[in-house]
Formats: C-alpha cells, structure tokens, sequence
C-alpha cells in the first residue's frame, strides 16, 4: 500500500463513523430501492465503512461483498451485520482503485459517500464498471459541493497540511466533491447508459452550530487529525480559527434544531 492509501486508511480509522454516520441509513435504504436489489442480485458495496448500505442489500435478499480499504471499519460492518441478525456478507479489505474482482462479477455495484474519496477518480469509475455486469445497475450517493457538506469539507480542505491533503501528488487529486457534480460524473462513467440523477436532503438532528463542530471535532477522521497536528505545535488560536470558520459555513443550512445536508443519488445501466 503506497504511503497516500496508508494516510487515508490511518484518517478513516481516526473516525467514529459508526456514530454520525447513522444519519445516513436512510439513504442507503433509498439507494437500494432505486436500484431494485432483489434475492437473485449479487451486490458489491464499495468503500463500504461500517457496512450500512451492504447490510441494507443483505436484508433486501441479496448476496453481498463489501470493500473497504480501513480494516477498522470492516471490523465495525461485521458487528453491525451482527446486531442486524444478518450474516453471509463477504467483508473484503482492498481500494477501490484496484477491485480485487473478475470482470463482470456482481449484478449491482453500490457506494454510499465511500467511493468519492478514492484519490484517484478515473480509476475508480473504470473499476466499479469493469466489475459490473452488462445490463447492470450501478448506483450511489455522493455529497454536492455547493450544498452544506461540499462547503464543509472545503472550509476544512483550507486548513489541512499539503500533505496530508495528497497535494504532493502530481499532478493533485481533484476534490471528492466532483462526484456530485453531473456533468463530472457522466465524464467518469463512459461505459453505461440511461444515467438518472435524483437530489435528496438528510437531516441531523443538532441543537446549535458549536453542537455540530464538537460532533465533527471528535467523529471526523480529517478534522480530529487536523486538530491533533495542530495541538502538538500548540497552535490553539488556529483550531480557533478553523472552529470560527466552520460555524460560518455551517449557520446558514441550520433550521429548527436540524443540519440539512443535500447530496446526490445517482444510477447508470452497465452497456
């Protein structure tokens, strides 16, 4: 594993995306019902973290794999494929980059805002496809940059060390948050047809703007390894700034108690 996937690998591991990432089932229960996961559909779940879109296509009947490069997370997805009272779900530890798979192995490929954090998105679009078979479905959700998470993660972007922001590649990745851009995405996916966009909101629940920070400051990978770098050097006033800066972007998509955060959904036919 090159040192980009091992500093990738040690962020998601940082996390507690077990906890905010609960927000999000919904959206993995829409993702599945758009792509009719049925019994006889074999499914991949890609960049699956803890395992809630996989485990979502497991009770809908299906045979399921899920990916993720973080062995943390995997660990978390089988607990969770516990609690569920699931099981039969293969957990793969591998980069989306690479799928470990033959071509044409799965019915349904799946990401649940996994996907879109692989550095390199050319690489990950040709593989979702490659293991896709003809005449199947590809689906998943991303965060939008001009919606509150897409603004989030640039505030926070601003702040992070060029390396540990893989700005030393060359030439640099670009942002994750091409994925919830259309028009990016029918670039990346040259190999499907009949590509549907749909545009949803979920809502956190979160009693006011600092409320929000404090979750973030101690769940998020990316921002508690910011912070931590920035503790070491006793640098206080900066996590102060960024803290300022993040209540800024944030305020305005705060509405009766809730963090509205929009994303996108989309789905393709494998040609």
């Amino acid at each position: 594993m090159n040192n980009s996937n091992q500093s990738i690998r040690k962020r998601w591991a940082l996390g507690d995306y077990r906890s905010i990432g609960k927000v999000i089932s919904p959206v993995s229960a829409k993702l599945v019902r758009l792509v009719n996961v049925k019994p006889v559909y074999s499914v991949l779940d890609v960049a699956c973290g803890f395992g809630n879109t996989a485990i979502t296509a497991r009770r809908a009947g299906a045979k399921v794999t899920g990916i993720d490069i973080t062995p943390e997370l995997l660990a978390q997805a089988k607990e969770e494929e516990s609690i569920a009272k699931v099981s039969g779900i293969d957990w793969r530890e591998g980069n989306a980059e690479s799928l470990p798979f033959e071509d044409e192995s799965f019915d349904i490929v799946l990401s649940t805002f996994g996907h879109m954090f692989a550095l390199n998105q050319k690489a990950t679009a040709f593989e979702m496809q490659r293991v896709l078979k003809k005449g199947g479905r590809v689906g998943f959700a991303t965060w939008s940059p001009e919606l509150a998470w897409g603004r989030m993660y640039d505030t926070i972007s601003k702040y992070i060390p060029t390396v540990q922001n893989n700005q030393s590649m060359t030439p640099p990745p670009p942002s994750p948050m091409q994925w919830g851009i259309p028009d990016k995405i029918q670039e990346l996916l040259c190999d499907v047809k009949d590509i549907f966009f749909e545009r949803d909101t979920v809502e956190y629940a979160i009693l006011s703007p600092n409320h929000y920070w404090q979750e973030m400051a101690t769940k998020s990978g990316s921002l508690i390894q910011l912070i931590q770098a920035l503790e070491e050097e006793n640098k206080m006033e900066k996590i102060e700034l960024i803290r300022q800066d993040y209540l800024k972007t944030i305020e305005p998509y705060i509405h009766d108690n809730i963090v509205r955060l929009g994303y996108l959904l989309t789905m393709a036919t494998k040609v």
